[in-house]
């Protein structure tokens, strides 16, 4: 049930009292307005005196529609002037977010690329790669891009800076392959940044030459030196000398030994089926005795468990120190300072190819069992090959020449 209008002195505007709210000593009222539109009676409510509406302020409404009414200019109904200034209101809303948007967009585009790189790029990278890739792209910044690049707007990064970061690294005497690795993380930083619209076009490090290099790791252990690895690592961890023996032996990379499921186990064909290798093709792999021996005296666990989890049960993302630190007892690096030929775990792949060849497999069979996408990678254990050729000639001398020298026919001398 409406509840009783009160009129007031001024014709048109009434009140309602509220039942028990007080505003000062009064009972809070409720104003309204009434008016004709167009020949019919309409009331509208305005609002509370608690609210600021007065008996006088409802009259200059009021008095403003009815003035509207006879001008034909403004609004008519107390909605229609509610509804303007809700849409004037929502406009400078709207104005105040473009303009606000507006600035956030130019600031983005003027952000610097050590900026852009701490605050944009790095944090997601921690999630997405392992550690020491992280971490040395933190280095690569520290070291040599930032002092060239790191107050540039990444959108003003030009090819001129790339070949300044180069010739600061040429000058340091560093590698072409620190050169490729710098220009790596500024190309990552930047397709980053292209993908939320902060820049466009291609990296400024596509039209900057690297000097050429043979980074391929050339470092083969001696069956000795493997006896030596092996024994030392039993003796430190059970776990980093069987993930060791897999790779000397299966020549599995570390990413396949860490991605081994026990499905993927089969004891009785002694063979190792490696799933979604680097090369996007799986294939299969034998196991020596001594393999299958190592995996059968495991504990098993369910089919799709990993065979080397980590203490959490997931996947283990990098080769456990411990082999870093036999490596340095055993003085396998001793007097090395290229990188190419440290002994790091990829050695015992490579050990493992090595062996390969030497016991007389063809080239295109180690390509198979290695799982490279085409036989040029292979190529690069050639040197093995190329000593079996030099020996067997070295043989055929000793057999088929009797130490005399035959004479050219016609040789005049």
């Amino acid at each position: 049930m409406a509840q009783k209008r009160i009129k007031t002195k001024v014709q048109g505007v009434r009140y309602r009292e509220h039942a028990t709210r007080k505003h000062g000593l009064q009972l809070d009222r409720y104003y309204f307005i009434r008016y004709r539109v167009n020949g019919t009676y309409k009331e509208e409510g305005l609002g509370w005196a608690s609210e600021g509406w007065t008996v006088a302020k409802a009259a200059d409404t009021l008095a403003e529609l009815k003035r509207n009414a006879r001008t034909g200019e403004g609004e008519i109904t107390l909605a229609e002037k509610r509804a303007k200034a809700e849409a004037l209101k929502q406009a400078e809303l709207d104005r105040l977010r473009a303009e606000q948007e507006a600035a956030e967009i130019a600031k983005k585009r003027n952000i610097t690329f050590q900026t852009f790189f701490e605050n944009e790029y790095l944090p997601i990278q921690t999630t997405h790669k392992g550690r020491d890739t992280w971490i040395k792209e933190c280095q690569h910044g520290k070291n040599w891009i930032f002092p060239i690049i790191g107050n540039v707007p990444l959108k003003d990064v030009s090819s001129f800076h790339i070949e300044r970061i180069k010739k600061a690294l040429l000058d340091a005497g560093r590698t072409p392959r620190t050169i490729q690795y710098c220009f790596a993380t500024i190309r990552q930083t930047w397709n980053h940044a292209r993908r939320i619209g902060i820049v466009s076009g291609d990296c400024p490090t596509r039209n900057v030459k690297i000097p050429k290099f043979d980074n391929k790791r050339q470092r083969y252990l001696s069956p000795v030196e493997c006896d030596k690895l092996l024994e030392a690592l039993g003796k430190r961890s059970d776990v980093t000398y069987r993930m060791a023996l897999l790779s000397l032996d299966a020549g599995l990379r570390f990413s396949e030994i860490a991605g081994l499921q026990w499905q993927n186990v089969d004891l009785v064909r002694e063979t190792l089926a490696l799933m979604d290798t680097k090369s996007g093709r799986n294939r299969t792999v034998y196991m020596t005795d001594r393999v299958k021996a190592m995996l059968a005296g495991m504990p098993k666990a369910a089919p799709d468990a990993l065979v080397f989890p980590d203490q959490n049960g997931n996947r283990i993302k990098h080769i456990s120190k411990t082999f870093d630190e036999v490596v340095a007892d055993l003085g396998l690096n001793h007097g090395i300072d290229d990188d190419r030929l440290k002994c790091v775990f990829h050695s015992l792949r490579h050990t493992h190819a090595s062996r390969l060849l030497e016991s007389g497999a063809d080239i295109y069979r180690v390509k198979e069992l290695l799982g490279h996408a085409n036989v040029t990678t292979t190529e690069r254990y050639s040197h093995v090959t190329a000593d079996r050729l030099r020996s067997a000639i070295k043989n055929m001398e000793r057999i088929n020449n009797s130490g005399k020298v035959i004479p050219m026919i016609g040789w005049a001398g």
